[in-house]
């Protein structure tokens, strides 16, 4: 069986937040010695015009079996493996660039939806074998995160070979995050979200 050759993305911290979670275990994939000389990983900014083009420009240049992106989701009690990427952008926040784009179709001529060709429900059922507990999620938001993955799933789909090589993670905050929030906040250590995530990228790279 071939070795797949894999792209792991991450956000930078946004929104007032001093850390993101994604960026943290992009890091930490990055000096994996399992994984050495067989990721190439990327840290974005949370700015709708601005990480597209960087995730492309990485994925002309190095041409990776599998892409997968990481962002931070509040309100997630677990890692969440989204399914679908929705051509739909709404958002009350502007992004780091303090740009807030209108609501309505990220690609007004495109498809309503790309589905990633992904194993994800084989995937969530080898963690939960080891012990691992992750959710198969239908929304990817309205925000960066899924304007992102649409975006990346559009550009793979227009290769043909690479057609839905793609997925996108949410994961969950960091219980540092929670300090001021209110106190139901769901949250999942470090530790505990790079066990999960180094297990997927190890499924992706022996599939």
């Amino acid at each position: 069986m071939k070795t797949q050759s894999i792209l792991v993305t991450g956000f930078k911290p946004f929104l007032g937040e001093s850390l993101n979670p994604s960026a943290l275990l992009v890091e930490k994939i990055s000096q994996d010695s399992e994984f050495k000389d067989q990721l190439q990983t990327l840290i974005l900014p949370v700015a709708f015009k601005e990480a597209v083009p960087l995730v492309i420009k990485e994925i002309e240049s190095h041409r990776p079996d599998i892409v997968i992106m990481l962002g931070q989701a509040s309100g997630r009690a677990k890692i969440c493996l989204e399914r679908v990427a929705l051509n739909w952008i709404e958002t009350s926040s502007p992004d780091e660039s303090a740009w807030r784009p209108p609501l309505g179709p990220i690609d007004p001529g495109g498809p309503s939806a790309y589905f990633t060709e992904l194993p994800l429900q084989d995937w969530k059922s080898e963690l939960k074998k080891n012990g691992l507990e992750v959710e198969i999620s239908l929304s990817a938001g309205g925000y960066v995160c899924n304007y992102l993955y649409y975006a990346v799933l559009k550009f793979l789909n227009s290769w043909g070979t690479k057609k839905g090589q793609a997925y996108f993670i949410h994961v969950p905050y960091l219980p540092e995050q929670t300090e001021g929030k209110p106190p139901q906040t769901p949250s999942v250590p470090i530790a505990s979200q790079y066990e999960a995530i180094r297990h997927l990228v190890r499924l992706a790279k022996n599939s």
